[in-house]
């Protein structure tokens, strides 16, 4: 056993001494936080534009429950662990970093062509990170999707296999919460899985095609 956490340890050396590794570590880096920058300036130009709403039909059958308190041990106990866990795969953090960075662009334009405004009985969903990027205030109109959905997707679909199943049930709890408080319309939530694999396939393509050069 010492023997394999020593080869462990010695694979994991020469994957972060990799050139391209580095590059592409420390650039995705950087894009991710140019983008959340931009994601900040967008959020004051939706809240304050007037979007629309509609009849959701399972919105409708119940009363909004708060549980965001619920909901963001789920969300940053994950991140945490996802990320503390992944240190140790710098290709899988590398791939989350950019998967996470061209969904949080999709969901941009995504916003930017569907104005929607909050579903009727929508408890807000105070969240000290987004409020951060959002200049300090909570955020109503960011709606399709749900961006808290597809980051827990993405972590599932980035975590290896042995925890995978740990990171499902966080994902169905999260995107269970945001509907059940009413932040998010049925759609919204059911769209952003999609959103997330797609972003992950997208990555994993043009990432053999950088690492074969």
């Amino acid at each position: 056993m010492t023997f394999s956490l020593k080869r462990k340890n010695e694979n994991l050396k020469i994957e972060w001494n990799n050139k391209k590794i580095i590059i592409e570590f420390t650039v995705s880096l950087l894009i991710l936080v140019v983008t959340m920058l931009t994601f900040s300036h967008f959020t004051v130009f939706i809240e304050a534009r007037r979007g629309f709403q509609f009849n959701d039909p399972f919105l409708s059958i119940f009363q909004a429950i708060d549980l965001t308190n619920y909901i963001f041990v789920f969300i940053y106990g994950a991140i945490l662990f996802a990320i503390s866990f992944l240190i140790v795969f710098p290709d899988r953090l590398i791939i989350l970093f950019e998967a996470y960075t061209l969904m949080v662009l999709i969901r941009i334009l995504m916003m930017y062509v569907l104005p929607l405004s909050p579903p009727p009985g929508m408890i807000l969903l105070q969240d000290p990170f987004v409020e951060f990027f959002g200049k300090g205030k909570t955020l109503v109109n960011d709606l399709f999707f749900s961006g808290h959905t597809a980051t827990m997707f993405l972590l599932f679909l980035t975590v290896p296999e042995r925890i995978k199943k740990h990171f499902f049930m966080i994902f169905i709890a999260v995107a269970s919460g945001v509907l059940l408080q009413k932040v998010h319309y049925t759609v919204d939530v059911l769209v952003a899985p999609f959103i997330s694999f797609a972003s992950y396939r997208i990555v994993k393509y043009f990432r053999r095609i950088y690492l074969k050069n």
